[in-house]
């Protein structure tokens, strides 16, 4: 208990409350088991601690690398699940969010037809009543808080908050304002489709070039160039340095070996350092900075585990 309030605080420090609200906002709408942070957090730091064990024994009977490595890769291990969590999360989150955006031309082109143009509580309540899959929950949601005493704009703005989507957004905007202003809703409505389908599209684009960028540079960061200059590392340490001492190379055995052993460690420093770019980079295309530390938690252990696994392949 007392860990993971260690850990809920650092994490505040880092993120900031804002962050932390939005994040327990996505496990809400993703009807995850974790309602707040907390059990979040209680969750991935006993999962954490059974990884961690786990490859601190693989280090000692498989890689037979001592104490320190242990307790390096057992270090690691033990932030994987809140990496692992978190991404699932955010991950599904965003999927949802998606599929709720593909529906909004559907859903107003349909509540055209059955809006009340005198009452926003009886739309909603229309709309909740779709088959609208994840936005009829939202407007549920909200018809649930209008009943306990809350405002229609007050449940519409909480819908808006949640799921941080500019097209959604807009969509309850449009509601709000509507019925504020007295404008023909269902007008409103038709317009707003064709605006809609034109944005999806440009923005569909983007995505899809976005999402290639992201995951070649997640592949080579955390596998390829890592698995690469492992192997490479790997054969040349299979090469018996003393069997080849009497060829003309302008070094003597030793050496070369001890060059090979500084090539080794800035091999190694680049994996590692290639990473962390990496991952600086990946929460810059994400317009967030902070995520920077969430991609290094997962890439750094990762690229780290590939490397000095594949030194050991050919070796």
């Amino acid at each position: 208990m007392e860990a993971n309030k260690a850990i809920s605080e650092v994490i505040k420090v880092l993120f900031g409350e804002e962050k932390i609200r939005s994040f327990e906002g996505k496990l809400f709408l993703n009807k995850s088991k974790f309602k707040n942070i907390n059990s979040f957090l209680g969750f991935c730091v006993i999962e954490g601690i059974i990884l961690m064990t786990i490859l601190m024994i693989i280090g000692v009977l498989i890689f037979k690398r001592g104490l320190d490595f242990s307790i390096l890769i057992g270090t690691a291990g033990f932030f994987i699940p809140l990496t692992v969590n978190y991404f699932f999360h955010d991950l599904l989150f965003e999927k949802r969010k998606r599929q709720r955006e593909e529906l909004l031309p559907e859903v107003l082109l349909e509540a055209s037809l059955f809006c009340d143009e005198t009452s926003a509580e009886r739309t909603i309540k229309k709309i909740s009543e779709q088959d609208f899959l994840y936005i009829s929950s939202d407007f549920k949601l909200a018809i649930k808080e209008i009943n306990n005493g809350g405002s229609v704009e007050g449940a519409l703005e909480r819908i808006k908050l949640l799921n941080k989507s500019k097209p959604y957004s807009r969509v309850i905007d449009l509601i709000i304002q509507g019925y504020k202003s007295g404008a023909k809703m269902s007008e409103m409505m038709k317009e707003t489709v064709e605006d809609l389908l034109e944005s999806k599209a440009i923005i569909s684009e983007k995505q899809a070039v976005m999402l290639v960028s992201k995951y070649t540079l997640l592949a080579s960061a955390g596998l390829i160039v890592p698995a690469i200059l492992g192997l490479i590392i790997g054969l040349v340490l299979g090469l018996n340095f003393e069997s080849i001492g009497e060829l003309s190379l302008g070094l003597s055995a030793s050496e070369r070996k001890n060059l090979f052993e500084t090539a080794v460690l800035a091999t190694t420093i680049y994996v590692f350092e290639y990473a962390t770019l990496a991952a600086f980079f990946l929460a810059l295309q994400e317009g967030n900075k902070k995520n920077s530390i969430i991609f290094g938690l997962i890439l750094i252990p990762v690229a780290g585990i590939v490397f000095f696994t594949a030194t050991r392949m050919l070796f």
